[in-house]
């Protein structure tokens, strides 16, 4: 896919309703991605919202255990530290895969949100030992 602002905007048309208008976005063209930098007490309208729309969430412990195609995409983005997080979704329907970058600044008191797509899919049961395969089989134990 081709990435730029327009069709940044059209994949995410329906997260960029639902944060509504008090988030201003804007083109960062470092990361090909929207951007929207907001106070720390917007922070409580945007993270549900973002938890809620993608599947994946990474923090500085589990995106040790993320699958390697996805940390190979992430590069030094996987270097999290306190309380950023990435979110992602892999590709579905039609959709690509999909990343949001929550990135609190050193002070605290500003947020960064970026939205971008990901060059490539990933398959989060294709991690071993991961979180679904540790459920899978915890389901599997408790049946039998």
């Amino acid at each position: 896919m081709n990435v730029s602002q327009e069709n940044l905007e059209c994949v995410f048309k329906d997260i960029i309703k639902d944060l509504g208008e008090v988030f201003i976005w804007q083109w960062d063209d470092k990361r090909q991605s929207l951007l929207t930098e907001f106070s720390r007490n917007k922070k409580d309208l945007a993270l549900p919202k973002i938890e809620q729309l993608f599947t994946d969430e990474w923090d500085k412990k589990t995106i040790k255990k993320s699958p390697d195609a996805l940390k190979i995409q992430l590069g030094s983005l996987a270097g999290l530290v306190k309380e950023q997080r990435l979110f992602t979704s892999p590709a579905k329907d039609g959709k690509p895969a999909v990343l949001a970058i929550w990135w609190p600044w050193g002070h605290g008191g500003t947020y960064s949100l970026r939205l971008t797509v990901l060059a490539d899919s990933y398959d989060i049961t294709a991690t071993p030992n991961s979180w679904w395969e540790r459920l899978k089989k915890r389901v599997v134990e408790d049946y039998l």
